[in-house]
């Protein structure tokens, strides 16, 4: 994690032109962009081709970038959060949907395959969701940010993520016990 003096001047560094100091900047946040892009789209592929974009993105906006106080990490979550409705936009247009089952063809440990479902579930779950829930608990828990660090992504009140995270979190306990109940039944 970098400091925010650091991260102060690594940004102005990379605003006149330096890659070394991009290249600084990425590799402190690259990983942090890419799990909440993976809680959203579900799919690591999908991920790492917005991951991909986001950056470009950057790179290309980071002259005009000013501060303002806020971490450069807030500004990449704007940025990822706008790449993935995009991304979800044009993938709507084109009727393709993730490929989950592709998890029960996979021949290798039982962890790894329970992983990839327990995360097909976890997505599925969070389609019963507001857009405002499912961002809140992907930047709080995908993407590890604090509940402050939240409200400055999404421009709300601490005290706003904190009642959107609480009534994600009870929506999705009701979805799974929906779903517990639906599997027990058949």
């Amino acid at each position: 994690m970098i400091e925010n003096r650091e991260e102060e001047a690594l940004v102005l560094s990379a605003q006149r032109g330096d890659r070394d100091a991009f290249a600084q900047l990425y590799e402190a946040t690259v990983e942090r962009v890419y799990r909440y892009l993976l809680h959203r789209l579900g799919e690591p592929a999908d991920a790492e081709d917005v991951t991909a974009e986001v950056f470009m993105q950057a790179m290309k906006a980071l002259p005009s970038y000013k501060s303002r106080g806020t971490p450069l990490i807030a500004w990449l979550f704007r940025i990822a959060h706008n790449q993935a409705v995009n991304y979800m936009k044009k993938r709507a247009r084109r009727k393709e949907l993730p490929l989950i089952e592709t998890v029960a063809a996979y021949e290798g440990p039982e962890e790894e395959v329970l992983d990839q479902v327990s995360l097909g579930e976890v997505v599925q779950a969070m389609g019963a969701l507001t857009d405002l829930q499912r961002q809140v608990l992907n930047l709080r828990f995908a993407a590890d940010l604090s509940i402050a660090e939240v409200a400055t992504v999404m421009s709300r009140k601490e005290g706003a993520v904190k009642f959107l995270q609480y009534s994600a979190l009870r929506a999705l306990r009701r979805v799974w016990s929906q779903q517990e109940a639906g599997s027990h039944g058949r």
